[in-house]
C-alpha cells in the first residue's frame, strides 16, 4: 500500500520553499530598485505628462490672484506693462545694433564667432512636497533640445540671469532639475571682489537661513561681505557670468586641515515662488563635431 508523506514532514519543506521564494523576491526588488524607479519614472514621463500639464496654471493665466483684482488695478498694471514693453523694445533695438557692430568688428579682426547659449522657457509641473526647493520637474525634455547638465536660470526685474540649478535627468517631454539647495549639487563660483573661485554646497544647506555653504576658496583676507558670486563657465553646460548669490561672511572660517576658506552664500533665487524657468542650451562648436 502506497504511503503518502505526513503533514508534519511536508511542513518544514513548504516553509523553507516559501521562505526562499520571499527572500529571492526581496533581493531582486532591493537590487533593482533604482533601475525600476528610473524606468517607471521615464514611463510616467510620457504617460502622465498630459495630466501633469492640466494641474499647472495655464499659459493664459499664471497668477490666479488677478481674478480678485478690480478693473482699476488691472488697468494700472496693463499701463505699467505696456510702458515696460516699450522700454524693452527700445533696449532690444539698441542691443541688435551693438550685436551687428560687434559682428563686423570680429569679422574685420578675424576673430572666431562666439557661441552664445539659446534659452528656452519651461514651466514647473511637479515638486516633491518633502523637498520642495531641492528639485522639481519641468515640461520640456529631449524633444525640445534639453540635455543633462544644462543650466536652469531665472531672471530678475533688472534682466539679470540667476542660477536656479542644473538639469539632471531628461525624458522625452519632461526633465528633472536639481537646484542649488540640493546638497548633492556642486557648482563652481567666482567672487567678484577678488576673482577667487570656490565651490557651492561643500556641506549641507543651513536650515535656519536657507543659505548655501560656499567653500574650497583660497585663504585670503579680502573676502567682502555682500560680494556677488557668479558662475565660472568651468562646467560644460553652465555659461559664465550668471549670478549665484552673495557672500555672507558672518560664519566664515579657515580650515587648517585643508587650508581653505569657507563661508555662506545667500542665493539670489527665491525658490519657493518659482513658476517658470529658462534652460540654457549651448550649441556645439564646429570644431567639437570633428
Amino acid at each position: 500500500m502506497k504511503k503518502f508523506p505526513s503533514r508534519s514532514s511536508r511542513s518544514p519543506q513548504l516553509v523553507l520553499t516559501v521562505t526562499l521564494v520571499i527572500l529571492g523576491i526581496v533581493i531582486i526588488l532591493t537590487a533593482g530598485f533604482n533601475v525600476v524607479r528610473y524606468a517607471l519614472g521615464r514611463f510616467a514621463d510620457g504617460f502622465f505628462y498630459p495630466y501633469m500639464k492640466l494641474t499647472t496654471p495655464s499659459e493664459k493665466l499664471t497668477d490666479p490672484s488677478l481674478l480678485m483684482a478690480d478693473k482699476h488695478d488691472l488697468a494700472a498694471r496693463v499701463e505699467r506693462l505696456t510702458a515696460a514693453n516699450r522700454e524693452l523694445a527700445l533696449q532690444g533695438q539698441s542691443a541688435a545694433v551693438l550685436m551687428e557692430e560687434n559682428r563686423r568688428l570680429r569679422t574685420m579682426l578675424g576673430l572666431r564667432d562666439r557661441i552664445s547659449p539659446r534659452y528656452t522657457v519651461a514651466g514647473i509641473i511637479l515638486r516633491d512636497p518633502r523637498h520642495f526647493s531641492a528639485g522639481f520637474t519641468i515640461d520640456k525634455g529631449s524633444r525640445d533640445g534639453i540635455v543633462p547638465g544644462a543650466a536652469v536660470v531665472d531672471v530678475n526685474i533688472n534682466g539679470q540671469l540667476l542660477l536656479v540649478g542644473v538639469i539632471t535627468e531628461v525624458g522625452a517631454r519632461t526633465s528633472k532639475v536639481t537646484t542649488l539647495l540640493n546638497a548633492s549639487l556642486r557648482v563652481s563660483g567666482e567672487v567678484s571682489c577678488n576673482r577667487m573661485v570656490g565651490f557651492i554646497n561643500a556641506g549641507e544647506v543651513v536650515p535656519e537661513t536657507g543659505n548655501i555653504p560656499f567653500g574650497m576658496l583660497p585663504p585670503r583676507e579680502d573676502y567682502i561681505h555682500g560680494s556677488m558670486v557668479t558662475t565660472t563657465g568651468f562646467e560644460r553646460g553652465i555659461p559664465p557670468g550668471i549670478k549665484i548669490g552673495e557672500l555672507n561672511t558672518g560664519n566664515a572660517g579657515t580650515s587648517h586641515a585643508q587650508e581653505d576658506f569657507s563661508c555662506e552664500l545667500i542665493p539670489a533665487v527665491r525658490f519657493e515662488s518659482l513658476r517658470f524657468v529658462a534652460v540654457a542650451l549651448i550649441p556645439v562648436a564646429p570644431e567639437e563635431l570633428r
